[in-house]
């Protein structure tokens, strides 16, 4: 029987739960007597907080949280259900992670829907803003990311995605890709684009078969989130006897490890902060790896392959722009991660 797909509130009913519940193996006995919400919607999901109560005692969970697909706004992420595919194969062995009751995508409709624990009561969120995280937060972060890559490192779940290594053809293949968007991008800002910010542009997309061997290389490959930033994350309101939670799977790859801190801090932290932390967040991640066994990664390999990620990340406002993404969101971060660049000395990769 195929699995039914959430695309309305309506369809939230003790029966839907009381079967669900019995299939996780979490209600033994008794039934569903009654489901309440609170819901909301964001720019692509409905999402409701489910209060759930039995017809007799029980261990099952009281309260759930649901996501599905706004009627008028499809899955758009590449192949589709990626964040279904996360959570049913790879989010069960992975830390930091919110537990999965459900989780449905269909090809036909382009929808999804998950059903997730709900840890409102001990964690709370930040509205996706520009705004950094506070230092304890970010050193919550950088440990749980750490955790996260230490449970794929050297064996990155490549058959979920139909993915392998990237080999010289795939390689080319996305230089080619970069090298066309780029030039896009750089037509369409015109003079708003400095000279400067143009020139690095030039250099690093001339760099870019030499800078890209490195990706042929199975070194550091994990899980990684791709969009790691201050809406995505759950905070334990007790830092001191809880870790953070990773939400919003639906752009996660398998890259090398320093994306998803290339992504945080390059991206989204203006150079004063970044500089201050960039270092300190960076030996705590790489320490933190080595407490979950990775031995093979030494603290040079972690920095260069930083820099050569806050690199790449050059190419995420244009892909933004590309994409449809509002300008104050790729603007920004062009001038930080241009900034970056710079500060980090990344053209010492480029021109080495």
């Amino acid at each position: 029987m195929e699995p039914e797909l959430i695309t309305s509130l309506d369809q939230v009913n003790p029966a839907w739960l009381t079967k669900l519940l019995r299939r996780e193996g979490l209600l033994k006995a008794g039934r569903v007597a009654d489901v309440s919400y609170d819901s909301s919607v964001t720019s692509f999901s409905v999402i409701a907080h489910l209060r759930i109560s039995y017809n007799r005692n029980s261990t099952a969970p009281d309260r759930l949280f649901l996501k599905f697909s706004k009627p008028v706004h499809p899955v758009t992420t590449p192949e589709g259900g990626w964040e279904v595919m996360f959570y049913k194969f790879v989010g069960p062995r992975t830390p930091a992670v919110l537990r999965c009751y459900d989780a449905v995508f269909s090809p036909e409709q382009h929808k999804l829907h998950l059903l997730l624990e709900d840890i409102s009561s001990t964690h709370y969120s930040e509205p996706a803003s520009q705004l950094p995280p506070t230092r304890r937060n970010c050193e919550l972060i950088v440990r749980a990311l750490a955790d996260i890559h230490a449970a794929w490192w050297g064996e990155p779940p490549w058959d979920v995605l139909g993915w392998s290594l990237p080999d010289q053809a795939e390689v080319d293949r996305r230089i080619k890709d970069v090298r066309e968007r780029i030039s896009r991008f750089t037509n369409f800002l015109g003079d708003r684009l400095t000279e400067n910010q143009r020139n690095i542009y030039r250099e690093v997309l001339a760099a870019l078969p030499v800078l890209y061997t490195r990706l042929t290389l199975p070194d550091a490959y994990t899980v990684v989130h791709e969009d790691i930033h201050i809406g995505n994350v759950l905070y334990p309101r007790d830092p001191d006897t809880d870790t953070v939670r990773i939400i919003d799977w639906q752009t996660w790859l398998i890259d090398l490890a320093p994306k998803d801190l290339a992504h945080m801090m390059a991206l989204f932290w203006f150079p004063e902060q970044r500089r201050a932390l960039e270092i300190p967040l960076l030996q705590q991640y790489h320490e933190r790896l080595c407490e979950n066994g990775v031995s093979d990664y030494s603290w040079d390999h972690l920095w260069r392959d930083y820099r050569l990620c806050v690199i790449r990340k050059l190419f995420q406002p244009p892909w933004q722009w590309d994409t449809g993404h509002a300008p104050n969101i790729w603007w920004n971060h062009l001038g930080r991660v241009m900034m970056a660049y710079e500060d980090l000395e990344c053209r010492e990769l480029v021109t080495g």
